[in-house]
């Protein structure tokens, strides 16, 4: 396995939006194209894909720079049906804080996830997030990375 993070450019979109999560799970988490979008209208955010040696297997979108609440945010993560349970989402997490610890503003990576994905939940605790106890307006849980 050989996870690396290549930002998304006009030429990967398509590759990126047709990556999918099972049909049971479509329910747990934001289509691509619709994380796409949101990429557009959230400055601070960059998406990547996930790629395994030259195969995207992925998607994620966090923050490049501190957002406005003084922290980085992953906002939006999946691995393709098809890869899931390999251990490429666990080693782009990984990816992520490696990238994000070279920032001196960087003292805390926060994510969330909607109360029934246990399975997201799990993956961030075993990379090292802990719950905030916090949640977001919408009931998501927060979770938090310390650097």
């Amino acid at each position: 396995m050989n996870i690396t993070l290549h930002k998304i450019t006009p030429e990967l979109e398509q590759e990126c939006t047709q990556l999918s999560v099972s049909a049971g799970q479509l329910n747990l988490v934001a289509s691509n194209a619709d994380s796409l979008v949101h990429a557009t209208n959230e400055p601070t955010s960059v998406p990547y894909g996930i790629f395994n040696e030259e195969e995207m297997v992925g998607f994620i979108l966090f923050d490049n720079e501190r957002y406005t609440d003084g922290y980085y945010w992953i906002l939006r993560f999946m691995i393709d049906a098809r890869f899931q349970g390999k251990g490429y989402g666990k080693a782009a997490i990984k990816e992520v804080i490696k990238m994000l610890s070279s920032r001196e503003d960087c003292t805390q990576i926060r994510v969330s996830h909607i109360p029934i994905n246990l399975t997201a939940n799990k993956l961030y605790k075993s990379v090292g997030f802990t719950e905030t106890g916090e949640l977001e307006d919408n009931g998501d849980i927060i979770l938090a990375y310390m650097m």
